[in-house]
């Protein structure tokens, strides 16, 4: 009976071994699954598959418990491309001015102001900035250039905005250049008076089928108004009186809209044919090359 029961205690003892030990390689590996060096291979996966929301939140975990330059770089890259440019532009601030990445840091703020289209900013930025003296001033002044290009602001001149491009480049260039010196825009004031004849000021701002379509209802309804004061009838003749009053004004009213249509849709498509040689080039700024390792 005796040696039953110290076999019994003996076995017990053994299962209650193995469960604890179970336990503690269950934490251990719960642990290490949670490390931060598992945490940052697993968010450079996260990175290099374009998942950047949940790599940011793995890169943060890791910085809570240490400071690394790097992780703060893609997690301020990461905000960039998912195009959240102001919160990049923050991230990248965050970047400590002894860190060997603060002045590709400092580029990525200018770029980000540019994504953001914060041209006024990013020309403020741009002189009192550091970088102006560094190998890569070209870069800075390029797109110094291209924020003008796409803003009010003034020009330099010619001889002096188009010194910074490659000869390949210069041509397409001096077009953006010219385009904005004097833009082919149309004139609201011109179609107002031009509308005086029905439709006329729409044909102008290339609406040429409203154009015609204005001048026929204009022309019926006056000459259905003339028709029927001719013929003593005065409620109808007022009527109709009325209608080409209408279709008159708004004729006027509306060529002013479509001139207004017509140069919105020139500084649209000038403003895209800018970005996408910009993009094409991709020469205006340095960009990162160590992300995805």
């Amino acid at each position: 009976m005796k040696r039953y029961l110290k076999v019994n205690l003996l076995i017990l003892s053994i299962l209650f071994s193995i469960v604890a030990i179970s336990q503690l390689l269950a934490q251990t590996e719960k642990s290490n699954i949670f490390s931060d060096k598992n945490r940052l291979a697993f968010g450079n996966y996260l990175f290099c598959e374009h998942d950047y929301l949940r790599a940011v939140d793995e890169f943060s975990a890791v910085l809570k418990n240490s400071w690394n330059d790097t992780l703060q770089f893609k997690i301020a890259e990461s905000y960039a491309r998912m195009q959240q440019f102001n919160q990049a532009y923050t991230e990248f601030q965050k970047l400590e001015e002894k860190s060997a990445l603060n002045t590709q840091g400092e580029y990525e703020k200018l770029r980000m102001l540019f994504k953001s289209e914060n041209y006024s900013r990013l020309q403020k930025e741009v002189e009192k900035s550091k970088l102006i003296s560094s190998n890569n001033y070209f870069h800075l002044l390029r797109l110094m250039n291209s924020s003008m290009l796409l803003s009010n602001a003034q020009l330099p001149p010619k001889s002096s905005f188009l010194y910074l491009y490659e000869e390949d480049d210069k041509s397409k260039i001096a077009e953006f250049y010219n385009w904005k010196q004097n833009p082919p825009y149309k004139s609201p004031t011109k179609a107002a008076i031009m509308s005086i004849i029905p439709g006329l000021g729409k044909i102008y701002a290339n609406e040429i089928g409203d154009g015609i379509t204005s001048f026929i209802l204009t022309g019926l309804f006056t000459y259905l108004a003339v028709n029927k004061f001719e013929k003593q009838q005065q409620s109808s003749a007022w009527l109709y009186t009325a209608f080409a009053a209408f279709f008159y004004s708004g004729n006027i009213y509306g060529s002013v809209a479509a001139v207004q249509n017509y140069n919105a849709g020139i500084k649209f498509n000038f403003d895209n044919e800018i970005k996408v040689f910009i993009n094409e080039r991709n020469q205006f700024l340095p960009t990162p090359k160590f992300l995805c390792e």
